[in-house]
């Protein structure tokens, strides 16, 4: 599959490497383009692909790992997602350590702002709640990692759970993005809830 990355910092970085190694084509993208990517994704690892926002967003999935206050710059009115499935990882920080502040959206929810955003894309919300550290720490054997998911859109859910299940993680999709993804989110009571699974 071929997989978009949306931003270069540690959640995009991490999801391109562990994409990468599982076999997936992978292009990142950045606010500032390719050439200020080149280097940094050679140190890391010299089969990622640096890439503009549009060559990236015509990925099979895209994933939307930049942060919060850059969201618009992206999601902009005349880009077409042709139905491509955009995965929402992203938490409506405003600034992080040591002064965090979170976005006012004054009743709504960042997945549903993402999902009108880009209204010709199916976009499912997973990869927000966990630090990535603790996301993919080492676990017994017998035990997996869960990680949720929501959507409005079935067949989109299922092609990022079968993702989630591919990086050693247990996907748990919880509905639509109006009730499902608004629990994940920041202040939400799935947001930095860890849960493990046993292997079946």
């Amino acid at each position: 599959m071929k997989i978009g990355i949306i931003g270069a910092s540690t959640v995009g970085i991490a999801l391109a490497t562990r994409f990468t190694d599982i076999g997936h084509r992978v292009l990142v993208a950045n606010s500032r383009g390719p050439d200020s990517l080149k280097d940094k994704l050679a140190s890391i690892d010299a089969r990622l692909t640096a890439a503009n926002v549009s060559d990236a967003s015509n990925c099979d999935v895209i994933f939307l790992a930049l942060p919060w206050a850059k969201v618009k710059q992206v999601l902009t009115p005349e880009r077409d997602w042709g139905g491509r499935v955009l995965v929402d990882a992203t938490n409506t920080f405003l600034s992080y350590a040591p002064d965090f502040r979170v976005d006012n959206l004054h009743g709504d929810s960042g997945s549903e702002m993402v999902a009108r955003l880009a209204p010709s894309a199916r976009t499912v919300k997973a990869f927000n709640t966990l630090p990535f550290e603790k996301m993919f720490a080492p676990l017994d054997t017998h035990l997996k990692r869960v990680l949720f998911v929501a959507g409005d859109e079935a067949t989109a859910v299922t092609t990022v759970k079968q993702l989630i299940s591919e990086l050693g993680l247990y996907p748990v999709a919880l509905g639509a993005l109006a009730e499902a993804g608004r629990m994940m989110e920041l202040n939400g009571p799935l947001n930095s809830l860890e849960l493990l699974s046993p292997v079946e």
